[in-house]
C-alpha cells in the first residue's frame, strides 16, 4: 500500500467514525436539543438530562411552536404540567422553561430569549421569597441588570438585541453535544437504561420526577423530607436580609420590574404566583424569625404589580396555610409511597400544581378555585 493510499484510508476511516458518532448522538438526542422523535424503549427517556437542563432549555423550546411559557426554578419544572387539562381547554400550547437552581435573572433571560422568537402571549412566572433575600456580606450590588445578560447560544439578549455571534455559539454547542465522548456515553446510557424510573424532561420541558418517585419507593418519603430539611437548616443558618444597609432591595426586584415593563410593552398576559411549601418549611422560617420578612417581601411584590395598569398582570399566592400543606410525613420505616401533594418540603407534586393551574385559569377552564388566593 502506498503512503498516499494509507493516508486516504486513515482520513476516510476517521471521518467515518466522526460521522457515525455524530449520527448516533443526533438520532438518540440524549440532551433533547435536536428534536428527533422519541421512540419507546430506545430514546424515550433522556436519562442523563439532569446535568444538561440549561443546554436543553436553550434550544428545545425552539424546535416546536408555543404560545405560553412557564418560568421558574425546579419547583415549577416538576410541579406545573404543560399537558394540564385547563391549558388544553384554553387552547394554550405550553412549554415549561423551569430551570433548577436558576436565579431570577437567569429565569427571565431564558424566557425573553424564547419570547423574542416565538408567538408567546402568556407567561406563568413563579416567585420564591428565598430568591429575593441575601446575606449581609453579599449586599454589595453592582450596576448590572437583566438587560445586561448575555448568554452564549441565545439568539437575543434580554433587551431584544440580536446576538451577532449566535450562529457560531450555537454551532459550538451542537458540536459539543453531538461529537464528544461525554455525549456518546450519554447516548449509550440512554439506549441501555431506558426505564420508567429514569430521569427525564419531556418535549414540553416538564420534569416527570421519575427519579424522585424511585427514591421514595426505595427509601420512603421521610428520607427525602429529612434530607431537604437538613439542607434548609444549613441554608438558613446564616442571617438573611431583604434590604442592605442602604435600604436597597435585592437586584432581583429590579430584574422583575424590567421584565414586567417589557411584558406590558408587548401586551403579554402575566400570571405571577408564589409557590407553596410544606408546613414544616414554614415552621423552620418561623423558628428562624423570617416570617415577617416574608410578609414584607410579599407586600413589595404586590405593590410592584399594582403599579401597572390593570388587566395584564395578576398575582396569586399559594404560600398560605391550607390543608394541602399539612400532610403528615410518615415515619422513617414507612414505604407507603409519596405524599399526595409534596415530594419533600420545597417541591410540590404535579397533583398540587394542577390545582394551582385550575385556580389561575378558572375563568377559561370552568374550574372551581380550590387553592390559593388572588392578591391582585
Amino acid at each position: 500500500m502506498t503512503a498516499k493510499a494509507y493516508l486516504f484510508r486513515t482520513i476516510s476511516y476517521g471521518l467515518l467514525v466522526v460521522f457515525a458518532v455524530m449520527g448516533i448522538n443526533y438520532a438518540v438526542d440524549p440532551y433533547a436539543i435536536t428534536g428527533m422523535p422519541r421512540i419507546s424503549g430506545v430514546n424515550e427517556y433522556k436519562v442523563d438530562i439532569n446535568d444538561r437542563v440549561r443546554l436543553m432549555k436553550k434550544y428545545s423550546p425552539l424546535t416546536t411552536q408555543h404560545d405560553v411559557l412557564i418560568l421558574g426554578n425546579s419547583r415549577v419544572e416538576m410541579g406545573l404540567n404543560p399537558a394540564n387539562k385547563c391549558f388544553r381547554k384554553a387552547g394554550m400550547t405550553v412549554y415549561n422553561l423551569g430551570i433548577p437552581g436558576a436565579s431570577v435573572r437567569q429565569q427571565l433571560a431564558y424566557g425573553l430569549n424564547v419570547i423574542y422568537q416565538q408567538p408567546i402571549d402568556t407567561v406563568f412566572l413563579s416567585l420564591d421569597f428565598t430568591d429575593f433575600i441575601f446575606t449581609r456580606r453579599h449586599a454589595r450590588f453592582d450596576n448590572a441588570s437583566l438587560l445586561d445578560v448575555r448568554e452564549d447560544g441565545f439568539q437575543y439578549d434580554a433587551a431584544g438585541r440580536k446576538n451577532p455571534s449566535y450562529a457560531w455559539e450555537r454551532a459550538v454547542d451542537y458540536f459539543q453535544a453531538l461529537f464528544s465522548l461525554d455525549s456518546l456515553v450519554s447516548s449509550v446510557r440512554t439506549l441501555v437504561f431506558q426505564s420508567r424510573t429514569s430521569p427525564d424532561r419531556d418535549d414540553a420541558g416538564f420534569n416527570t420526577a421519575r427519579d424522585f418517585a424511585e427514591s421514595v419507593r426505595v427509601e420512603g418519603p421521610r428520607a427525602l423530607f429529612d434530607q431537604k430539611m437538613n439542607d434548609l437548616r444549613d441554608h438558613f443558618a446564616a442571617r438573611w436580609f431583604l434590604r442592605d444597609d442602604a435600604g436597597r432591595l435585592d437586584p432581583a426586584f429590579g430584574d422583575l420590574q424590567l421584565f414586567l415593563d417589557l411584558a406590558v410593552e408587548r401586551k403579554l398576559r402575566i400570571f405571577l404566583f408564589v409557590n407553596p411549601f410544606h408546613k414544616i418549611y414554614w415552621d423552620l422560617l418561623t423558628d428562624r424569625d423570617y416570617m415577617s420578612l416574608n410578609e414584607e417581601w410579599l407586600g413589595e411584590v404586590t405593590a410592584l404589580v399594582k403599579s401597572y395598569p390593570p388587566g395584564l398582570i395578576t398575582l396569586w399566592a399559594f404560600s398560605g396555610d391550607s390543608p394541602y400543606i399539612r400532610e403528615v410525613v410518615p415515619s422513617a420505616d414507612s414505604r407507603s409511597g409519596p405524599l399526595r401533594w409534596f415530594w419533600e418540603p420545597s417541591h410540590y407534586r404535579m397533583e398540587l400544581g394542577d390545582l394551582m393551574i385550575e385556580t389561575m385559569l378558572s375563568d377559561v377552564c370552568g374550574s372551581k378555585p380550590a387553592f390559593g388566593r388572588r392578591l391582585h
